[in-house]
């Protein structure tokens, strides 16, 4: 191991550390960037990737919502899921955990319809949010915190701290694309959204953003490219197929 990656390897385990007392203390969350993306995505005015999306402000009321309004959608219920994912996946094993992914997108591809692809589309989020290791999952535990009290500078130190720790994650990528688009720094954004999908070329929601983010740059083709190919792993995603048609007008001149 290099000296340089033992250094980043102790500095990232210091930032656990230091985070740890306060996590174990501090409310759960959902990814809470990504539904504050999901959202602005639903707004049918919304057409590239600088939507301006601000973190919520910070606190909470009594009830335990954040004070910018509707608490983020949170995991899904094992109910809600218990015919498509198993009681006991085994994230914790990368390769098994590959194989569900794989198995799920699977599914989804062959969803009869939007009510039948909805608990399979829960499952796979809920994969993608749980990493199997405690280590990863209380470090991005904190990214939620930060994004909720509006500090995407030390969310983005977390992050890197977890895509050090686990290069692997494809959904710390995603997490940190978001916050790089948060903060305004669209080329971070991009970068981290390839690398989302170099891992993991089936997450859709990040080939819906990085769709977006071709269009924002002049490559509409590359944009239409991706959102074609977030509607091949799933053809229920309406906020993507409202943007490919638009978008094939556009580039194409016909509607299709």
């Amino acid at each position: 191991m290099s000296k340089y990656r033992t250094a980043l390897l102790a500095s990232s385990l210091l930032l656990l550390s230091s985070l740890a007392a306060a996590t174990l203390a501090a409310p759960q969350f959902g990814r809470v960037a990504e539904p504050l993306l999901d959202q602005a995505w639903d707004d049918p005015e919304a057409e590239n990737f600088d939507l301006d999306v601000p973190p919520p402000a910070g606190g909470q009321d009594e009830a335990g919502q954040d004070e910018a309004g509707k608490p983020p959608a949170s995991t899904p219920s094992k109910e809600d899921r218990v015919d498509v994912l198993p009681e006991e996946a085994p994230f914790a094993d990368p390769a098994l955990r590959g194989q569900i992914l794989t198995e799920l997108y699977v599914q989804l591809r062959k969803a009869k319809d939007a009510a039948a692809a909805q608990p399979i589309i829960e499952a796979i989020e809920v994969t993608w949010h749980r990493s199997g290791s405690d280590t990863v999952d209380l470090l991005m535990s904190r990214v939620d915190a930060f994004v909720l009290q509006g500090d995407l500078d030390l969310a983005t130190q977390v992050l890197d701290a977890v895509t050090d720790l686990a290069p692997e994650n494809a959904e710390a990528w995603y997490q940190r694309a978001i916050v790089h688009s948060m903060q305004d720094d669209s080329e971070a954004a991009l970068a981290d959204l390839k690398h989302t999908l170099a891992i993991d070329p089936n997450h859709y929601k990040a080939l819906r953003d990085l769709g977006a983010a071709l269009a924002q740059t002049g490559d509409k083709k590359g944009a239409l490219d991706a959102y074609r190919r977030a509607l091949e792993v799933n053809p229920f995603f309406e906020q993507v197929r409202r943007a490919e048609k638009a978008l094939s007008l556009e580039v194409e001149g016909r509607d299709i």
